[in-house]
């Protein structure tokens, strides 16, 4: 009886033992179904903006994969302005037939579109929601975006322009406070000012960040990441702050 219930045991535990060896082979290849990978192109594809003066832009794609080729226009791109072309945008092969392409928009988030291969054919559609393992690796390997996250960190933004028909400084600064973990945000435009109080926490460090001159904003750097907590800019003469971040305490 006693080797009857050595031998279940033993064929309970070399059951055991195999199910985690299978359960660990299927999440070892589920990630790496979700690793990316650069592929070799089986073709080209060109970025062309136009436009870009207008609120919205027309980008222009020109695709090929082996001998195919396929030209797409989508006309309704709020873009980027005030850097390079190159700038603005990445390209991710994740196939040799596939491509996908993230472009930065005007207010800052990322369109992302894709060419594919259909048999005889090639198609560039707008996807809304790419996988979280395109838009991940094209934003923080392949650095869409870096060329905002890289403008200067500063205490104190001045600059002078025209918007409407004011000519005058904008100014952005921060000035310490009189309440205990907050620091004042400090706004001028024309003759128009305000005081904006935000909060300082997890360490953070306060900075102000512009990347257009009428445009700017002031957040939180914490352990090297950016939190946005105003954004302040002018328009047509008004100057005006949206809170884009709430604090539980």
């Amino acid at each position: 009886m006693k080797q009857f219930l050595a031998v279940c045991a033993l064929a309970t535990g070399i059951m055991a033992c195999n199910n985690s060896t299978d359960q660990k082979t299927e999440t070892s290849a589920s990630a790496a179904d979700n690793t990316v990978k650069e592929a070799k192109p089986a073709g080209t594809i060109n970025v062309a903006f136009s436009k870009k003066d207008k609120d919205t832009s027309t980008v222009t794609f020109n695709f090929t994969v082996d001998t195919l080729k396929y030209e797409k226009s989508f006309e309704d791109l709020p873009l980027m302005k005030g850097f390079a072309d190159t700038a603005i945008y990445r390209i991710l092969w994740d196939k040799p037939n596939s491509v996908w392409i993230g472009i930065i928009k005007a207010n800052r988030d990322n369109r992302y579109y894709h060419g594919t291969q259909d048999g005889a054919s090639l198609r560039i559609l707008w996807v809304p929601s790419p996988p979280a393992r395109i838009y991940e690796y094209i934003d923080k390997k392949l650095g869409l975006g870096d060329v905002i996250r890289q403008q200067p960190l500063v205490e104190k933004y001045k600059e002078n322009f025209q918007s409407g028909l004011i000519i005058s400084d904008f100014i952005v600064e921060l000035k310490p406070s009189a309440t205990v973990g907050t620091v004042d945000v400090y706004i001028k435009f024309g003759g128009a000012e305000r005081t904006l109080n935000m909060p300082v926490y997890g360490g953070g460090k306060p900075y102000i960040q512009s990347y257009k001159k009428d445009d700017v904003f002031v957040g939180l750097q914490i352990d090297g990441e950016l939190e946005e907590y105003y954004e302040v800019k002018v328009v047509e003469g008004r100057i005006g702050a949206k809170q884009l971040k709430s604090v539980v305490k």
